[in-house]
């Protein structure tokens, strides 16, 4: 009888190991399958991420290459405004003949003084001209620099 009880016991026991081997094998395969679902939303996210730091970084390479273009062509710009005050200043500065200069040297005539004042007013108004130039074109890079990266 006792023989037989501890038969029973064994046979009890390796049922109850075998079922929790059962278990345990399932539960392995549970926790291999999730971490493989794991592993795959972290490859998905990776690669949009990727993909959206590329968009990024051609609109941002886009925003520079405009903003390029629009300095050059404010550099041009300032460059043909200095051209034609350089052209005022010798259309204004060249005498008529010897003695209207030395009049207006003299100070006896009106139009050299209206000279000076007008070569000196056109240099200050090129000067911001230029200057304002470099700003639109500083904010309007910057501001497309800016929809490129929040997009």
């Amino acid at each position: 009888m006792i023989a037989r009880g501890l038969a029973l016991a064994a046979l009890f026991m390796t049922l109850a190991v075998g079922v929790q081997t059962f278990r345990l094998s399932a539960l392995q395969q549970r926790v291999a399958a999730d971490k493989l679902a794991v592993a795959q939303q972290i490859a998905v996210a990776e690669s949009r991420a990727r993909e959206a730091e590329q968009l990024m970084a051609q609109g941002a390479r886009k925003a520079a290459e405009t903003y390029a273009k629009q300095i050059a062509k404010v550099r041009s710009d300032a460059t043909g405004a200095r051209n034609e005050l350089d052209r005022l200043r010798d259309a204004l500065g060249t005498p008529r003949d010897a003695a209207q200069d030395a009049v207006a040297a003299a100070g006896a005539d009106d139009a050299g003084r209206a000279r000076i004042v007008v070569g000196r007013c056109s240099a200050t108004l090129q000067t911001m001209a230029a200057a304002f130039d470099v700003c639109e074109a500083r904010l309007t890079g910057l501001q497309e620099w800016a929809s490129a990266v929040a997009k």
